[in-house]
Order: C-alpha cells, then sequence, then structure tokens
C-alpha cells in the first residue's frame, strides 16, 4: 500500500464542454522555477488563454505537507508558452495550492471556481484535512493505492455522490470519466493515471438558490472545482533520482541536535550576517517581516552579541553603519554577508528598504563595506565592492575574503543578475577589491564557504531555471572554476541554503531540514541526519571541530526561527 494524499478535484458539466468560452476553467501547477502557476484553460495543458478579468481577483493560498498556511501573492506573467498569473513566493514542491474566485452568472446560473495543486506525494495528515475544509466548500481526498488512485469527493464536509469525475492526461486529453458512488468515491487505475501532471475536473450544481450578482439574477449555483497532481509514482521516481543518501556509517552515534543550549536570538530573522569570533556570536542586520513584505521598519538595524561561554542573555552593541557606512546610521540592511578574520568582524553589501510598511517596494542594493571591531566597539569603513551587492554569501580563506554570486536592485529599475566575483586582500599594505575569473554560473540566495585551500559556492537561485542544486569550485592557485557535485534533496534544497568548513570536513544544512557533509574526494554531498527544524535563509556557524551552530532564518511551515541550535557529530 502506497502512502495517502489530499487532494482537491475539479468540475464539469456538459453544458460547460458545449461552450468554447465558459469550458475553460482555473488550474494551478507549480512552474519550473519554484514558483505557483494560476491559469485558465480547457484542460490543465492549455496554458495560453487571457485571464477574463474576474479571473484576475482570485486569492491563492498555500499548505504546506505540515499544516502551515500562507497566502500567495498573484501576479500577471506573460510568456510565449503561458499566459496566466503566477506567485511573488517560491513553494515547496509536496505544497497543496488552493484558489477560489466567482466567475460571474451564465445563462442564469452563478459560477464558482475552486482550484487546486496538490504538489508530490504527501501523506494524509488531518492538519491538511482541516485546512481544506476550510478553504473549499468542494474537496476532495485523493488516495495512492496500489492498482491506481481512489477520489472521494467532499461537498461541504459530506459525501457527494452521483457526480461525473473526469481525469485528463499530461497532454490534456481525457482518459476517463467516472460517477462517484454512494461513499462520493470514484477509482482510477494505474494505466489511466499517466507520467507527469494529470488534471481532474468535478461539478456540482445546487438548483433554487437564487440571487442578484450585480444587475445580473441567477436561479442557480454550480460550484466547479479543478485539480491537478503529479503521478505519485513519477514523484517517487524523481526523489529516488535525486540521490537520498543515508548517513555514511549507519552503525555511528546518532547526531545530536540540543535548542535549549543557548538562549533565542533577539527576533526572528531571514537574510541576515552571523558570525563567530573568540567565544562570541554575533548577528547583524535581517529581515523580520512576512515572505516578500519588504520594507524598512522589517529590516535589522542593530548588532547582537551572545557570550558563547556564559550565554545568559544576547547583548545589543547598538546600530550598525547602516546603508552607507559609519555616521550614517538608521538604515537596515538584509541579504547581507558578515565573516571575521583575525578577530574582527567584516560587514558587506546587502540592501536597504527605503520604503515604509504599505509603500510600494523601494529596495536599493548596497556596496558599502565596514569593519568592526569588538575590543573598542568601533566601525571603520572599508573600500566599497566594485558594484552593488545583495542575496549573496562570502567566505575567507587565508587572509582573504571572497565575494560570489547575488544581484543588484536599484529601485525602479530591473534587478542586474551579476556575473561577477571579487576577494579583498586583507593583508595587503593598500586594500583593494580585484576580479576573480568569471563565474560559470548567474545564481543568488547560495551559500559560499572556504575548504581545503578552495572556495564553494553552493546552490542558490539561477536567473534563468529556477532553484539549483549545483555546486561550483574557485581554485585561487589557478584562478579557474570548476563544477562540483549537486547537494542531496530537491532542487528547492539549494535555495538559501547555508554551509560552513570546521574540523577538517564541509557542511551544508538546506531548505528539506538536511544536514549533509562533501565526502573526502569531494564528488558527492552526503546526508548525515534530517532536523527536525527545516530551514532556509539562516546561518550556519562553527562551534568547535564537531559541533555547528544553526542560527535563524525559516521554514514554508512554521515560520521564522528564534531558537539556536547545537549540532553535535559523532
Amino acid at each position: 500500500m502506497r502512502c495517502f494524499v489530499n487532494r482537491m478535484l475539479s468540475v464539469c458539466s456538459l453544458f460547460l464542454i458545449a461552450t468554447p468560452v465558459i469550458a475553460h476553467f482555473p488550474w494551478m501547477a507549480i512552474g519550473e522555477d519554484g514558483k505557483a502557476l494560476y491559469y485558465f484553460g480547457e484542460t490543465p495543458a492549455d496554458r495560453t488563454y487571457k485571464l477574463p478579468p474576474s479571473i484576475l481577483k482570485a486569492k491563492a493560498n498555500c499548505i504546506t505537507d505540515k499544516g502551515g498556511v500562507s497566502a500567495l501573492s498573484l501576479t500577471p506573467l506573460e510568456q510565449k508558452d503561458f499566459v496566466g498569473m503566477h506567485s511573488e513566493q517560491l513553494v515547496p514542491t509536496t505544497a497543496i495550492l488552493t484558489s477560489q474566485v466567482t466567475y460571474g452568472v451564465y445563462h442564469g446560473t452563478r459560477l464558482e471556481y475552486f482550484t487546486q495543486h496538490c504538489g508530490g506525494k504527501l501523506p494524509t495528515r488531518s492538519e491538511e484535512s482541516a485546512e481544506l475544509a476550510k478553504k473549499l466548500d468542494l474537496h476532495a481526498v485523493l488516495t495512492d493505492t496500489d492498482s491506481g488512485v481512489d477520489v472521494a469527493v467532499v461537498w461541504k464536509g459530506k459525501p457527494l455522490a452521483d457526480t461525473d469525475v473526469t481525469l485528463y492526461g499530461q497532454e490534456g486529453h481525457e482518459v476517463g470519466k467516472v460517477k462517484t458512488n454512494e461513499s462520493g468515491k470514484v477509482s482510477f487505475t494505474d494505466a489511466q493515471v499517466e507520467e507527469g501532471l494529470n488534471g481532474i475536473l468535478v461539478g456540482h450544481t445546487v438548483s433554487g438558490q437564487t440571487g442578484t450578482l450585480g444587475d445580473q439574477t441567477y436561479e442557480s449555483v454550480s460550484h466547479y472545482l479543478t485539480a491537478t497532481f503529479v503521478d505519485p509514482e513519477d514523484f517517487e521516481a524523481k526523489k529516488a533520482d535525486a540521490a537520498m543518501k543515508p548517513a555514511s556509517d549507519p552503525q555511528s552515534p546518532s547526531i545530536l541536535v540540543d535548542a535549549e543550549r543557548f538562549p533565542a536570538i533577539p527576533q526572528g530573522v531571514t537574510s541576515f550576517g552571523a558570525a563567530v569570533t573568540g567565544d562570541a556570536l554575533f548577528v547583524y542586520g535581517g529581515h523580520s517581516g512576512g515572505a516578500h513584505s519588504y520594507y524598512a521598519e522589517a529590516q535589522g538595524k542593530e548588532l547582537w552579541k551572545l557570550d558563547l561561554k556564559n550565554p545568559k542573555s544576547w547583548k545589543s552593541l547598538g546600530e550598525g553603519p547602516g546603508a552607507k557606512g559609519p555616521g550614517q546610521k538608521g538604515a537596515g540592511l538584509q541579504g547581507l554577508a558578515m565573516v571575521t578574520h583575525g578577530g574582527k568582524l567584516y560587514r558587506i553589501g546587502g540592501f536597504n528598504a527605503k520604503n515604509s510598511e504599505g509603500e510600494d517596494k523601494d529596495l536599493w542594493s548596497q556596496d558599502s563595506v565596514a569593519r568592526y571591531d569588538p575590543a573598542t566597539n568601533q566601525w571603520e569603513s572599508l573600500p566599497p565592492l566594485p558594484e552593488p551587492r545583495s542575496s549573496f554569501d562570502a567566505a575567507v580563506l587565508g587572509d582573504k575574503i571572497y565575494v560570489v554570486g547575488g544581484w543588484s536592485m536599484q529601485g525602479d529599475s530591473d534587478s542586474q543578475w551579476l556575473d561577477t566575483a571579487h576577494v579583498l586582500d586583507l593583508s595587503a599594505p593598500t586594500l583593494k577589491w580585484k576580479a576573480l575569473a568569471k563565474p560559470p554560473f548567474v545564481r543568488r540566495a547560495l551559500s559560499v564557504a572556504a575548504h581545503n585551500g578552495k572556495i564553494y559556492a553552493i546552490g542558490g537561485m539561477q536567473s534563468e531555471g529556477g532553484p539549483s542544486k549545483r555546486t561550483d569550485v574557485y581554485d585561487p592557485q589557478t584562478n579557474t572554476w570548476s563544477q562540483g557535485p549537486e547537494l542531496i534533496g530537491e532542487p528547492m534544497d539549494g535555495f538559501g541554503s547555508s554551509s560552513f568548513a570546521t574540523g577538517g570536513k564541509l557542511y551544508a544544512t538546506t531548505y528539506s531540514g538536511f544536514l549533509q557533509s562533501l565526502s573526502a574526494d569531494g564528488k558527492s554531498w552526503q546526508k548525515l541526519a534530517e532536523l527536525d527544524s527545516d530551514r532556509f535563509f539562516h546561518r550556519l556557524l562553527p562551534l568547535s571541530s564537531n559541533q555547528l551552530l544553526v542560527v535563524g532564518g525559516a521554514s514554508m511551515s512554521s515560520g521564522k526561527f528564534e531558537e539556536v541550535e547545537v549540532i553535535t557529530i559523532p
């Protein structure tokens, strides 16, 4: 018996199919870039029909496999092979997407559209079922069985009997149509469920329900729901292809995670700077607002310190140098990097939101670089980056700081993805940023680490093609780049990851909660553990040769983290 999945289903009636305009329905899916897609077509494969004005008002939500719910912000998108809307946010491949909208009145009937995409193969969870019932009166539970897929249609909490359920294949052709039994259930065989994206249509009309909508009257209400889902077997095959490896030595002692050793950070943040130097952990800047809601009041300004030897509480060291440098305090930063060398902190780049909450976004990447001396509690300006840069990362190797990845945002101008990398030699008499060999990639939201005399650029979001698990390796001795192994997991595991080397090993923590390490020969990543906190846009830092700190970040299912976790690796 395979595991169970909650699913929403679609709706169809014969007179609708006979009328070309009204035979179009809203559909949802997840694009290759990891964002939710919302479009209007006759089948789930029809993605180029212009959305009617009423459909543009659709509201959408994302339900994770842990029952967490977040609203999706949909914006218009028009490409050669797609016309519709997409979400500003990335969504998990295992998420359930839902939407509801009133189409209007047609031939005396008010049309209500419900839409869902069922991502991946998820076990049934009561939290998901409860959220589906809250969001959609017409919904269904889809069960992956040994023989195929079973569908149970539910209307306002009760089984919906004697109702057509139509299955569409990935190319948009009708595969089969079956009426639900007294229990509201139908079954489709493995031979009917195709590889890739399938779609289901279901419809329910309530007669005698009258009213007016605008200047039109209606005598009935027809409820239609469309759903897409990936063939469960196909989804499992792709997961297997992702090379999900167990710990290299199953007999080794368990990895320990302690979330109570240190006090929580003062505020849950993402996209911040953090570093450990001496016996202290420092945290600077970051974003404390909702996902993709960027404004000045939600950007961190203070530098915080935690004494790791006597960790009673965090201490504020005051506002940092702001967006431009010392003497210009009060401007928050996020999407920055912070590294340490010689007992001092180096704060690099980031972006500043000039808008307040509720105003249109006005985001500006920065080129400023500043150094902080914990002994004197003083900041000083250093040579700025060659170009403004945010959503990047940095690492220290020897006496040099390496900066890789990111983009430049300049208000209303289009964001410029950066294809450059730079180094700052802290031992030189005159500090000056110098260009490295041009990276063979363009990515942001990546992590960068120094290991075995080389710089590793891990994962991130590509300028084209969505999230990536790719690793690229820079060799300072030859000033050349080479390609390393991909991270373990789904593509999203490369987005907002964090990495650091300690005890002669390179580690990374990823979106799915995996703790991974690079093999000794550098040819593969190995999964060491699956952590309880599946964070991204966090910071992984060294505590000792076999201990790591996991600080800040957020999860799609539970929001931002304040807990500081200690991972002990035997």
